[in-house]
């Protein structure tokens, strides 16, 4: 079996987050068999009984979670604690994902999660508490010396979530901890089974966990709906109507209303001002590159490059959403760190809202990343 890596050699105080699924279990797990002092910790995040979501099924935050995770946590012989996040969570994460499609973009709530609220709430926590180091079930890795460490992909690719965790300060990285990153998910449930876990064979979170329906209903139920308008072609020519831009996201083919097409039609942009749903063929999508604002650079090299130079170039791999398997690009940084990245050998189709993640070279090593613009 595979071992982890980016474990602590010492014994080190460290706050675990208890999601209640079988990859922060398993972390504990792990960390409990090195002699760490731990306390399991499980955010609320939100509140199902009164907003929805699939709280009947596996997610990372619902009532039936913060049961297993306690039970884990007994198990382990971890004192265990429930922190309410769900202002925060409802601020950062909610307010923005409903703000952002009705502007008529497609935002992609698990990155502000992580990267504002399961890591950057949860680390004050922790710090207040006297807890030097946070932990997680993520498929991720962190490697290198002191002071110049790397975010690299988790060992199964299949489950790796680097992309969501871009956001994470260079600074904080000696201060994270992946125990699963370098095992695969059979591993992990091997382990957990092993150890008599109750989450050995808990089924697979969704992705965003708070929306029970499309995002376009969540939208609509949390934010009001938005006013009906036209579907229409690059030229102006009126194909069709809609109920609300937030039903939209450029890239959509299924679900745009619109038959008697000899060839399939995509959404290919969205005009918030207008209110317009703009549709076309495939090749419409296609673009030369695209911009990335609120940026956040972690590799060594690169962010010793931009303190020198203020600027940098280079050539990456772009990931631009969950579950894409990356392109080349080439990147420029600006002197305010956003950055302009540019197609090499070929495109994918671009969503302003979602975040842009750039690897190096060898699509292993997160550089940065940040959301896309239009």
């Amino acid at each position: 079996m595979t071992t982890a890596v980016n474990m602590p050699k010492a014994t080190r105080k460290i706050v675990v987050a208890l999601s209640g699924g079988v990859d922060s279990s398993v972390a504990a797990l792990l960390l409990k068999q090195q002699g760490h002092e731990l306390i399991g910790v499980s955010m609320q995040v939100w509140d199902y009984r009164n907003h929805g979501g699939c709280s009947t099924r596996a997610t990372c935050c619902a009532p039936s979670d913060f049961m297993d995770a306690r039970k884990v946590a007994a198990v382990l012989d971890v004192p265990y604690y429930v922190f309410d996040f769900e202002s925060s969570f409802r601020e950062k994460v909610i307010d923005k994902f409903v703000r952002s499609y009705q502007q008529g973009y497609t935002p992609n709530p698990c990155v502000e999660c992580n990267n504002k609220v399961k890591f950057g709430e949860l680390r004050a926590r922790a710090h207040t508490l006297g807890f030097e180091q946070v932990a997680t079930g993520h498929y991720a890795r962190v490697e290198g010396e002191a002071g110049r460490k790397r975010l690299l992909r988790g060992i199964d690719g299949n489950k790796d979530q680097s992309y969501f965790l871009y956001g994470t300060k260079a600074a904080e990285l000696g201060a994270t901890i992946f125990p699963v990153g370098a095992l695969t998910k059979p591993e992990v449930r091997e382990l957990a089974k092993a150890a008599g876990l109750v989450t050995a064979e808990k089924a697979e979170s969704q992705d965003i966990c708070f929306v029970s329906g499309s995002a376009g209903e969540f939208v609509a139920r949390i934010g009001g709906r938005r006013p009906a308008g036209q579907i229409t072609d690059k030229s102006g020519q009126v194909l069709g109507h809609h109920d609300g831009i937030h039903n939209f996201t450029i890239g959509q083919r299924r679900g745009i209303g619109i038959g008697g097409n000899e060839e399939p039609i995509y959404v290919v942009d969205i005009d918030a001002a207008s209110n317009q749903v703009i549709v076309g063929p495939k090749e419409e999508l296609e673009r030369e590159g695209f911009r990335v604002a609120e940026t956040n650079w972690i590799n060594p090299e690169l962010l010793e490059t931009l303190a020198k130079d203020g600027a940098a170039e280079l050539s990456a791999i772009a990931q631009v959403r969950h579950r894409h398997a990356g392109v080349p690009v080439t990147l420029k940084i600006d002197q305010n760190g956003a950055c302009s990245a540019r197609f090499v050998s070929e495109w994918s189709t671009i969503s302003p809202g979602q975040a842009a993640v750039f690897y190096d070279t060898a699509n292993i090593e997160v550089l940065g990343g940040g959301t896309i613009v239009r």
